[in-house]
C-alpha cells in the first residue's frame, strides 16, 4: 500500500494495524517469546538494526554493520559505555548582545529578553545531540527521563536552569534511579516547575510530593477508597509535602538552597502503605529519607520497569508480560539498588526483545521520525555550527507540528503516547500529524532546506552507494529498504517501487541507465536523470506505512 497524496482514515488505520499485526500474528515460524534469557547467537543485520533503532534515534547502516557478528553482550557493552559530556549550547542569534555568536551562554546573567534566544539555542542544541549521538543509549534514555521526570521550558522559563536539568538527566541516563530522584527533588528547574520553592512550613505545597508518588516513583495502584490508593494515600502526600519544605532557588547564581526557617521540623508519620514509617527532622537531608522510604517498596521498581518497557519494547503489558518479564526485571532493579543499567542489559539482550514479532511494532515518535531521517539518510551537516543550529531548530519546529515539543511535554505526566490507554503510540498518527510527516520526508527527498547558504538534503547517491549492487533493481530497492524500514518489503511493495525507477520497462533498463551514469559521473544530464528517479523511489518508500514504524 502506497501513501496517498492526502491521508485518509483507512491509511491512518493501516499504520496502526501494521504495527499491531507484528504482535498479534506470528511472523514466519517465530512465535512471540516471553523469555528474558539472553539470546545465544551473534547478531545478524535485522537484529542489530532492531536493537539500534530502539536504543538510538535512527541507526546509520555503518553503525548497524559494526554490530553484525558481535555477541549481544559485546553490543550492549558498547551501547551502555560512558560517553563524554557534550559541549554546552552556544549563542546563534546576534540579538543576544550579552554573548558573542558561537560562545556559550550557560553562565551569562539572566535577561528576560535574551532568555528567549537562549531557550531557542537550547532546543536546537538538544536536537543536535540526538543528531550527532554515538552508538549509545544515553541520548534515548535522556529523553526517557525527560518524559518521566517532566519539567517544561514554559514553566521554568530560564534557559540556564533548564540546561542544568537536561544535564542532570543525561548524567544519570544509565545510572542510579534513586540518586537521580534525590537530585531532581532539589533541582532548581523542578523546584520552580512544581512549586517546590513556595513550599514552606506555614503553607505546605503538595504539588511535587503528589507527583513524586503518582508519576515519578511508585504509582497509584488500584483505588482503595476516596483519596487512598494501594500504594499511598492523601495523608502520605501531605506528610511528604512537610518533608520537602524549605527549598528555594537563587536565580542570580542558578542554584537551589535550603532555608531552615521555612522547613517543617515536626515528625512526619506515614500510613500503613509504608508501615507507618516516621521521618524526624533532618534539616537539608530530610528529603532523602522520604525517597529512601518510597524506594524501599518493590512496587517502585515494578512501576519504573513498566515505564522502561513501554519506552523500549511495546505499550501493551498483559499478564504474561507482567509475570515473566516485568517481575524479574523489577527484581533486578530492586536487588541492584536501583541501578538501571543491569535492567537495560537484561531486557535488551533477551529472547523476548528479539522476538521478530516486535520488529516494527512501535510507531515512531516525531523525534525518532525526524532525527532518524537525518541519520539513516546520512544528511550532511554544515561546517558552520550556526547553520546547523538553524537546521536543528527547523527539526524542533517540525516535531512541534507533529505534537512533540522537545522540552515541553503536554503536562507533568509526559507525552500521552507513552501512558494513554488504550491507544498509546497510535496517538502519534492522525489526520493533522501525518501530513506534517509526509511533508517533512518529501522536502528532504527533493530540495531540502537551506540555512546560512548550506543545503540540508538527502543525497540519494549516498544511499544508493551503500548498496552492494545498485545497478540491479531488486538489490537497490531491498538494500535501501534494509536501511530505512524495520521489516522486509512485500512482493507487491517491491513491484510498486520498481515503477518509480522503470515504469513498465524491463529491469535491464535500470541497469543500463545506472551503468551509464557510473561510467561517467560527470555526465550532468545522466546524473540528473538517475537522481530524479532515486528521489522518487525514496519519496515513495518513505510514504509506506512501514517507514512510520520501528
Amino acid at each position: 500500500m502506497k501513501f496517498p497524496e492526502e491521508p485518509d482514515q483507512q491509511f491512518l488505520f493501516f499504520i496502526s494495524s501494521t504495527a499491531s499485526t507484528r504482535i498479534y500474528q506470528t511472523m514466519g515460524s517465530t512465535a512471540k517469546s516471553y523469555s528474558i534469557l539472553p539470546i545465544s547467537d551473534n547478531l545478524d543485520y535485522p537484529r542489530a538494526r532492531h536493537l539500534l533503532d530502539r536504543c538510538m534515534f535512527g541507526a546509520r547502516k555503518s553503525e548497524v554493520e559494526a554490530l553484525v557478528g558481535k555477541s549481544i553482550s559485546a553490543a550492549l557493552a558498547t551501547l551502555t559505555q560512558a560517553v563524554p559530556a557534550p559541549n554546552p549550547p552556544v549563542s546563534y542569534d546576534a540579538r543576544d548582545t550579552d554573548v558573542a555568536l558561537g560562545q556559550t551562554w550557560i553562565n551569562a546573567a539572566y535577561n528576560s529578553t535574551f532568555n528567549t534566544y537562549r531557550m531557542r539555542s537550547l532546543r536546537s542544541w538538544w536536537i543536535g545531540q540526538m543528531m550527532q549521538q554515538s552508538t549509545s543509549l544515553v541520548d534515548k534514555m535522556t529523553l526517557f527521563w525527560h518524559n518521566h521526570l517532566v519539567t517544561e521550558t514554559a514553566g521554568v522559563n530560564y534557559a540556564t536552569l533548564f540546561y542544568q536539568y537536561q544535564q542532570l538527566l543525561r548524567k544519570y541516563a544509565l545510572g542510579n534511579v534513586k540518586q537521580l530522584i534525590y537530585e531532581i527533588t532539589v533541582n532548581p528547574a523542578m523546584l520552580i516547575y512544581l512549586n517546590g520553592e513556595s513550599n514552606k512550613a506555614s503553607a505546605p505545597n503538595e504539588n511535587y510530593g503528589r507527583e513524586l508518588f503518582e508519576l515519578f516513583t511508585i504509582g497509584k495502584g488500584p483505588l482503595v477508597a476516596d483519596g487512598n490508593y494501594t500504594n499511598y494515600s492523601e495523608t502520605d502526600i501531605r506528610e511528604a509535602a512537610k518533608v520537602l519544605t524549605g527549598w528555594l532557588v537563587n536565580r542570580t547564581t542558578s542554584i537551589a538552597y535550603y532555608d531552615t526557617a521555612r522547613h517543617d521540623k515536626t515528625t512526619k508519620v506515614f500510613t500503613d502503605a509504608f508501615g507507618k514509617a516516621s521521618i524526624t527532622n533532618k534539616e537539608a537531608e530530610e528529603y532523602k529519607s522520604l525517597v529512601d522510604m518510597i524506594f524501599s517498596k518493590k512496587e517502585t521498581a515494578r512501576y519504573l520497569v513498566r515505564k522502561l518497557y513501554r519506552w523500549l519494547m511495546y505499550y501493551q503489558i498483559d499478564q504474561m508480560v507482567e509475570e515473566q518479564v516485568i517481575e524479574p526485571l523489577a527484581t533486578t532493579l530492586f536487588n541492584n539498588n536501583y541501578e538501571v543499567k543491569p535492567v537495560l542489559v537484561q531486557l535488551l539482550s533477551s529472547e523476548h526483545f528479539f522476538s521478530t514479532d516486535f520488529f516494527g511494532s512501535q510507531i515512531k515518535s516525531p523525534l525518532d521520525f525526524t532525527v532518524g531521517l537525518y541519520r539513516k539518510c546520512e544528511i550532511a551537516l554544515s561546517p558552520n555550527v550556526l547553520a546547523n543550529y538553524e537546521a536543528w531548530y527547523e527539526v524542533y519546529n517540525s516535531c512541534l507540528n507533529m505534537e512533540m515539543a522537545l522540552g515541553d511535554p503536554p503536562d507533568v505526566a509526559g507525552w500521552p503516547q507513552y501512558y494513554k490507554d488504550p491507544s498509546y503510540y497510535e496517538l502519534w498518527v492522525n489526520s493533522a500529524t501525518v501530513p506534517m510527516r509526509t511533508s517533512f520526508t518529501d522536502t528532504f527527498c527533493a530540495s531540502g532546506i537551506t540555512k546560512a547558504g548550506f543545503n540540508f538534503v538527502i543525497d540519494p547517491f549516498v544511499l544508493a552507494g551503500r548498496v552492494s549492487n545498485p545497478s540491479d533493481v531488486l538489490s537497490l530497492i531491498n538494500g535501501i529498504a534494509q536501511v530505512l524500514l524495520p521489516v522486509v518489503l512485500s512482493t507487491v511493495q517491491i513491484q510498486q517501487l520498481k515503477e518509480e525507477l522503470i515504469p513498465g520497462l524491463p529491469e535491464s533498463t535500470w541497469t543500463f541507465e545506472w551503468n551509464k551514469y557510473a561510467g561517467n559521473p560527470n555526465d550532468t544530464a545522466q546524473k540528473l536523470l538517475i537522481g530524479k528517479k532515486l528521489q522518487a523511489l525514496l519519496k515513495s518508500m518513505m510514504r509506506l506505512p512501514e517507514f512510520y514504524l520501528s
